[in-house]
C-alpha cells in the first residue's frame, strides 16, 4: 500500500478511486462507496471509498479543501451542480466509522503513531465541514 501523506488523495488506492470516479456515474458510485451495510470491520479499501466520497461531497457542497489534486478540481468544475446533499448523512456516518477502532485505516494510522493525531484531525475536519454543509442546507 503506497501512502505518502495525510491528505485524502495521498494514497495509491485513493488515486485509483479517482480514476474510477471519472469512469462512473457519480451518484451511484458515491452511494456504493458509502454503503457500509453489513460490514462489521472496515477494510482499508472500504475506508478509502468513504473518505474519498466524503471529500468530493464536501467540496461540492461548500468548497474544496487545500491540497487536492488538479484532476479533482477539473471533475468538480464539470459536476458543480450535482445534488449530493442526500448522501451527506451517509458520508458523515461513514467517516465516523473510519475513525473508529473497527477500521483498518484507523489501525494503519494508529501504527503510524507520529502521524496519528494529524490524520485524525484531517478526517475530523472533514466531518466538521460536512456537518456545516448540512447546517447550510437546512
Amino acid at each position: 500500500m503506497g501512502t505518502w501523506g495525510l491528505g485524502t488523495f495521498e494514497d495509491d488506492i485513493a488515486c485509483d478511486w479517482l480514476e474510477d470516479l471519472y469512469d462512473s456515474d457519480p451518484i451511484p458510485f458515491f452511494s456504493h462507496c458509502l454503503d457500509l451495510t453489513g460490514l462489521e470491520d472496515l477494510e482499508f479499501l472500504a475506508c478509502i471509498g468513504v473518505v474519498c466520497s466524503a471529500e468530493i461531497i464536501q467540496a461540492l457542497l461548500r468548497e474544496p479543501r487545500d491540497g487536492l489534486p488538479k484532476v479533482v478540481y477539473l471533475w468538480l468544475d464539470e459536476y458543480q451542480n450535482l445534488n449530493v446533499f442526500p448522501l451527506l448523512a451517509d458520508a458523515i456516518e461513514g467517516l465516523r466509522r473510519v475513525i473508529s477502532p473497527d477500521s483498518e485505516m484507523h489501525e494503519f494510522w494508529e501504527d503510524e503513531a507520529e502521524n496519528y493525531d494529524a490524520w485524525l484531525n484531517h478526517v475530523s475536519d472533514l466531518i466538521h465541514r460536512l456537518q456545516l454543509a448540512r447546517a447550510d442546507h437546512v
